[in-house]
């Protein structure tokens, strides 16, 4: 089995894939909290798989905190079990913060896949140019397929890319952005714009977004910051506070 989060849709994409090429079942994270299923029982030889986007060189808080609660039958030391993280560039030491979150439950291999940048909430990042995002999606497809025929043998193995001042990255910036930059506190909307369409409401994967009427949308505190409500909106009409107006936007299609 596989379980995922996603935003803008390349680690859904990602997992997807994998789940095809494997023959293994997709576990949506965010239908996980909403029905509050933590629960799983693995049939014989079944692996374990965690696909999830990187945040800030680490792994997307929403996961940590679902692994934290999550609890398998029939888990045993024989058991295979795998993470593969999607990634604008690097991933620092998110295998390392990764394999801590799952406690008794061995991470026998670990990749990351580099996909089109999202993230655009401080000064410095944006979205890849049309060019670099299509080349990235082109690569990103034979690195599902080299990453599935390793899964499949169960390869133990860690194949990421840390990147420079990994540790910094990781170990400082990425507790800072996990405790200071996770609030939907600064999601704005501009009424003028707004058409009350509802595709960020829809879009939400920790259904944290409401909209009654002809209302503007709210947010309630629930944020796994994916962005997703800014990069789907149809209109940009949702920002977060200033640091998004110049910004692109994008989802994978």
């Amino acid at each position: 089995m596989i379980f995922y989060f996603s935003g803008t849709g390349n680690s859904r994409w990602a997992a997807k894939t994998l789940a095809e090429l494997l023959g293994e079942k997709l576990i949506a994270v965010s239908e996980a909290f909403a029905s509050r299923q933590y629960e799983y029982t693995l049939e014989e030889g079944e692996s374990i798989g965690f696909v999830f986007p990187t945040y800030s060189w680490g792994p997307a808080p929403v996961m940590v905190e679902f692994v934290k609660r999550i609890k398998f039958n029939n888990y045993s030391s024989n058991t295979f079990c795998y993470m593969a993280t999607t990634c604008g560039d690097d991933i620092g030491l998110s295998v390392d913060i990764w394999k801590k979150a799952l406690g008794n439950i061995t991470c026998n291999a670990a990749y990351s896949i580099q996909m089109p940048n999202n993230y655009i909430l401080l000064p410095g990042f944006d979205i890849d140019s049309k060019e670099l995002e299509e080349k990235k999606k082109s690569n990103a497809i034979g690195r599902i397929e080299s990453i599935a025929h390793e899964i499949k043998l169960h390869t133990h193995k860690i194949d990421v890319v840390k990147g420079a001042m990994a540790w910094i990255k990781s170990r400082v910036i990425y507790p800072w952005f996990s405790r200071y930059s996770m609030s939907d506190k600064k999601f704005a909307v501009s009424p003028d714009k707004c058409t009350h369409c509802g595709a960020c409401v829809n879009n939400c994967p920790m259904q944290n977004i409401t909209m009654n009427g002809n209302s503007t949308p709210q947010w309630h505190g629930n944020c796994a910051m994916c962005l997703a409500c800014i990069h789907r909106c149809p209109t940009r009409a949702i920002e977060y506070a200033h640091a998004t107006q110049k910004k692109g936007r994008y989802f994978f299609k």
